[in-house]
């Protein structure tokens, strides 16, 4: 049965809302209890027993009958996927109708289920009080998420009002902006303070200018800075500050780079003329100061490409000189300047001709010191002396010179150096040692396997002069003795025939043992003065 009423139901009229909640009133009697009251000689203390059971029987089936209905209830509010507690925005909009009709459906149908008419009042009466209750909860819940669904969809049409301007802001978007602001904000705040009403709009159309600005601040500030000062009115005192200091700087920045790549390439005596006519101070300072570094920068970069392009070039020209293919037509046509297609020519008329050690020491040193510090300078020593072999080997060090380890080559070199001059090693020496360290750190190199130059300096210098010392010691004692034995000789007397005896040839024949090392050690070295032996490695 479902009970219709506009208010809570025709089974509600004429009925007291305290029921079992408020006072105890007389209580009605069933057809059976009325005729045992009205017998002879029932005791009247049974008769009140049995009206009290059956009045403690009717409340249990209202309160059956309510826990029933206060379960479902319980669900409808609360259920985690559909309780009308949980829902939001406009979905929430018909709650409060959604348990009136509970209310008067199940209500209506459990009420019918009862047994009796005042079963049915008692029954009512609790629901008219609990629909007060729950209607009032769902109410306010539905009252403030209507005012979150309004508050929401006013702040998205701000926002989608902002995106949109932002995308292209320009006259036409703005003039709409403004128009849908207007209408959303006047429309959904209906009834509200004029006051309160015009401060939203403003608070919109501000940030909608705001927005438009900063848009176009991102790609134009010069323009954003002009357009700030143009919309001081629309964007309220504390928008029109921030964007102010926000975009004077950058503004100033893209007009220093735009004066910066007008100046850049003028000549002298214009770019003093435009400087000149520059009104901010600081402004001519700086852009001189930028357009100074960048022309040392332009010229550092030229040069550098400049020596490369000549490395390449001379690299390319040496290797077809070692390979016996040079002609004077590939000098002539290599690109090279004057002075360098000289050298060129100087060179490629030096085939055939024997380096010296001398040539290769000298070129080491200039390297040490930083006085040949490019590959074509080395091809150019090759008119002072220096080999085709060694101008290959020094080359390569030039090949891997931004390799951590160049310079510890150089101290290589520098160390090898130190030791041939202590041990006093003639140029032979000196030069087999160089060819033997480079060629060996250029192997290693070429490997790619990572290994210790000092590991190497120290078996070049082992190999090389570790003896050298020893014998510069031997010479000076001997130097030493010879000195006292001649004073010995002038002190006794003896003539020279004497001193031609058995014992002199043997000390002469000890001194040849004591040199016997050095000449090995000269057999085991790399041939000092033979290029032939490192054709394999290449320039």
């Amino acid at each position: 049965m479902k009970v219709v009423n506009s208010k809570v139901g025709n089974f509600l009229k004429g009925q007291s809302d305290e029921g079992l909640l408020g006072s105890e009133k007389e209580p009605g009697m069933s057809p059976e209890l009325k005729k045992l009251a009205a017998r002879e000689g029932v005791d009247p203390v049974l008769v009140q027993r049995a009206r009290d059971r059956e009045e403690e029987e009717r409340d249990l089936r209202v309160l059956d009958a309510y826990n029933s209905f206060e379960s479902g209830l319980q669900e409808i509010l609360l259920d985690p996927e559909s309780g009308l507690m949980l829902l939001r925005a406009g979905e929430a909009q018909s709650a409060v109708f959604k348990v009136n009709d509970y209310f008067t459906e199940e209500g209506g149908r459990l009420r019918d289920e009862l047994p009796d008419d005042e079963c049915r009042t008692r029954f009512m009466d609790i629901l008219e009080s609990r629909r007060r209750t729950a209607v009032d909860a769902v109410a306010r819940h539905q009252s403030q998420e209507y005012q979150n669904w309004k508050e929401s969809t006013a702040a998205k049409t701000i926002d989608s009002v902002l995106k949109g301007v932002n995308i292209c802001p320009n006259a036409a978007s703005l003039s709409y902006g403004e128009r849908l602001l207007e209408g959303a904000v006047l429309r959904l705040y209906r009834g509200s303070n004029p006051e309160l009403l015009q401060l939203r709009l403003i608070t919109a159309k501000q940030s909608m200018y705001a927005g438009a600005l900063e848009s176009i601040g991102e790609k134009d500030p010069v323009s954003a800075l002009i357009m700030t000062e143009s919309w001081k009115e629309q964007l309220g005192a504390e928008h029109y500050e921030f964007l102010h200091e926000m975009f004077e700087p950058q503004a100033r920045n893209q007009h220093m780079k735009q004066e910066f790549h007008l100046l850049r390439n003028m000549e002298d005596e214009q770019l003093e003329a435009e400087l000149h006519d520059l009104k901010d101070d600081d402004m001519r300072r700086e852009l001189a100061e930028m357009i100074r570094a960048d022309r040392e920068l332009r010229r550092k970069v030229e040069e550098q490409a400049e020596e490369e392009r000549m490395n390449l070039i001379c690299r390319e020209l040496f290797k077809r000189f070692v390979d016996g293919v040079l002609s004077v037509e590939d000098i002539l046509d290599s690109g090279l300047k004057a002075e360098l297609r000289s050298m060129w020519l100087g060179i490629f008329s030096r085939k055939g001709v024997k380096g010296s050690d001398e040539a290769l020491i000298k070129v080491v040193a200039g390297v040490i010191d930083d006085e040949i510090s490019e590959e074509y300078q080395i091809y150019g020593a090759v008119l002072d002396g220096l080999g085709e072999v060694d101008a290959a080997l020094l080359a390569a060090l030039f090949m891997f010179k931004d390799n951590p380890e160049s310079r510890l080559v150089v101290n290589g070199l520098r160390e090898i150096g130190a030791r041939s001059e202590a041990v006093s090693a003639d140029q032979r020496d000196q030069a087999a040692a160089i060819r033997d360290f480079i060629h060996r750190v250029a192997a290693l190199i070429g490997k790619g396997e990572p290994f210790s130059v000092i590991k190497v300096c120290n078996e070049i210098i082992a190999d090389h002069f570790a003896n050298g010392l020893a014998v510069k010691e031997i010479e000076t004692g001997q130097r030493k003795v010879s000195e006292h034995e001649s004073s010995a000789v002038m002190e006794s007397g003896q003539t020279a025939d004497e001193l031609n005896k058995p014992e002199s040839v043997d000390e002469a024949g000890d001194v040849a043992v004591e040199n016997e090392p050095a000449a090995e050690n000269g057999r085991d070295q790399p041939c000092k003065n033979n290029d032939e032996e490192y054709h394999d490695v290449e320039s």
